[in-house]
C-alpha cells in the first residue's frame, strides 16, 4: 500500500488512535463494522461498509495513524475506485501544506494527480467525522465526486 511510495507516515502507529477512530467513525455509521489487522501490534484499521457509492455494494475504509498524528484513510470499493486522504509529509511540488488528496478512480502516487485535500484537521473524532460525513455525501448522491469537495469538513 503506502510502503513503496516516495512519502510516509511520521512516528510509530498509534494503536490508541485506531480502536478510537473505530469507536467514532462506528457510532455514527450502522453500516459500519471494524477491525484492526492484528489486535497486539497493529499497523492498521478495517472499516467495512455493507453498500457502496453508486454501483458498489461493499466499502472498505483502511485508516493507518501515526503518533504524530499523520494519517492515511484509504477509501475502496467493488466497483474498482479507490481514493485517500493523507496528512503526512511528502515530496509533490503541490500541495504546499501535508494535507493532501489522491482521487479516484485509483488513488494515483503521480505528482500530478495529487491534489490539496478537503482534510486538513488532525484531531482524531474531527476526521473520523469527517470522513463519514464526506462518505455519506457520495452514498447518498451516488457519485464519488463529494469524497474531496468540502470546506472544512465536519
Amino acid at each position: 500500500m503506502q510502503d513503496a511510495e516516495s512519502h510516509s507516515l511520521r512516528g510509530a502507529v498509534d494503536a490508541g488512535a485506531l480502536h478510537d477512530f473505530r469507536f467514532e467513525f462506528e457510532r455514527l455509521e450502522p453500516l459500519a463494522s471494524g477491525s484492526l489487522d492484528d489486535p497486539v501490534s497493529p499497523r492498521e484499521l478495517r472499516l467495512w461498509l455493507d453498500d457502496g457509492i453508486g454501483e458498489a455494494t461493499t466499502t472498505t475504509i483502511t485508516v493507518r495513524w501515526s503518533v504524530r498524528d499523520d494519517y492515511n484513510v484509504r477509501y475502496s470499493d467493488d466497483a474498482d475506485r479507490d481514493l485517500r486522504w493523507d496528512i503526512h509529509p511528502h515530496e509533490y511540488t503541490r500541495p504546499d501544506s501535508n494535507s493532501h488528496y489522491h482521487p479516484p478512480p485509483n488513488a494515483s502516487s503521480d505528482g500530478d494527480d495529487v491534489d490539496p485535500s478537503c482534510l486538513r484537521v488532525t484531531e482524531l473524532a474531527l476526521v473520523a467525522r469527517a470522513v463519514h460525513q464526506l462518505w455519506r455525501a457520495g452514498y447518498e448522491s451516488g457519485t464519488a465526486a463529494p469524497l474531496d469537495d468540502a470546506t472544512d469538513p465536519p
